[in-house]
């Protein structure tokens, strides 16, 4: 297994920087087991912030996939619709307990997490988790051996934001060591020719291998979705492409003719993700209880947050039927 050096994830950086995003994301799939991107870690990171100041984020979405593991195994074949691929990711959905009832509906609660178990946390629990993620060892026994590079991928101007949000949640991942390309799953379908968008919305490029998201304002819904079009996408040609269908245009064809492309996120839906051990999966942006979840809760219906009741803004009155006073995150 090839060790990094802080050098030598700077020099992978500047040659990968020469590339598109799609020929970089591809390589990572189709490369050798013993090629520089062998040991790295695909993460997509989205974040959710309050749409009106003073911002805060409320929550955040991530996936991450290994490559190989410690004993240099190449990757998988694709599978239809890069099923064994999508099916190795780790998919998270952090929520920010401070802000939680923020991101909250009166009636149904927060919008669900399909792919794993949402798990509340505070904010330098996120950002403890990250350092985590940023930072996994290539060889647990051999500290020299450095740090396992990192392929950060964002979509659209979710990336851009975080950098101008900073103060609020201080995490950039394009300037951290182990960052060796800065991918952006909005324009990868562009340069496989997908779409002849570079400012798509999740949705339409969901569409276009016949997929349709479900509850996409959830950070860690979008982040599966936004990995899964960069996957499809990158890898049309070996996913797509048969004898009757030489340009690839994505559907049930090719490698991917026994299957629907909906049935594979179905199957990733099945089988989520664990949750990590980080905060807690029993949390009520109510009351703030560890004990019970927001259905679970005896104040359902029964009292508000005074102060957002009586706020001069109209979206904090909106929300004031989803928590209490003792847990509003503009105390």
């Amino acid at each position: 297994m090839t060790h990094f050096t802080t050098a030598k994830l700077l020099s992978l950086r500047d040659s990968l920087s020469a590339h598109p995003d799609q020929d970089v994301l591809r390589s990572y799939f189709k490369g050798s087991s013993s090629g520089p991107l062998s040991s790295a870690v695909l993460v997509t990171l989205h974040r959710n912030w309050t749409t009106h100041p003073p911002y805060r984020l409320l929550s955040l979405g991530i996936t991450t996939y290994t490559r190989t593991d410690a004993h240099n195994t190449p990757p998988p074949s694709p599978g239809p619709h890069a099923e064994n691929l999508l099916r190795e990711l780790w998919c998270l959905h952090l929520v920010i307990r401070p802000t939680a009832h923020i991101d909250s509906n009166t009636a149904t609660g927060p919008p669900p997490f399909h792919f794993g178990t949402t798990i509340y946390v505070s904010l330098t629990e996120a950002l403890d988790m990250l350092y985590a993620i940023w930072h996994q060892p290539i060889d647990e026994y051999n500290p020299k051996a450095g740090f396992r590079p990192i392929l950060y991928m964002s979509f659209g101007n979710n990336d851009s934001v975080g950098k101008i949000r900073r103060p609020a949640f201080d995490f950039d991942p394009s300037g951290i060591d182990t960052t060796v390309a800065t991918l952006d799953a909005q324009i990868i379908p562009q340069q496989a020719k997908i779409t002849r968008h570079a400012d798509a919305s999740l949705t339409y490029l969901l569409s276009q291998f016949n997929l349709k998201g479900s509850d996409e304002d959830n950070a860690g819904n979008s982040a599966v979705y936004t990995t899964t079009v960069a996957v499809l996408s990158s890898l049309r040609m070996e996913l797509y492409a048969s004898t009757k269908n030489l340009v690839a245009k994505p559907g049930q064809t090719g490698v991917s003719s026994v299957k629907k492309a909906s049935e594979v996120v179905q199957g990733l839906m099945d089988g989520p993700t664990p949750p990590p051990p980080w905060g807690t999966d029993v949390f009520c942006v109510r009351c703030g209880s560890w004990e019970h979840g927001f259905k679970g809760c005896e104040w359902e219906g029964v009292a508000a947050c005074e102060k957002c009741e009586k706020s001069r803004v109209q979206w904090r009155r909106e929300n004031a039927g989803t928590h209490l006073g003792d847990v509003c995150g503009f105390r």
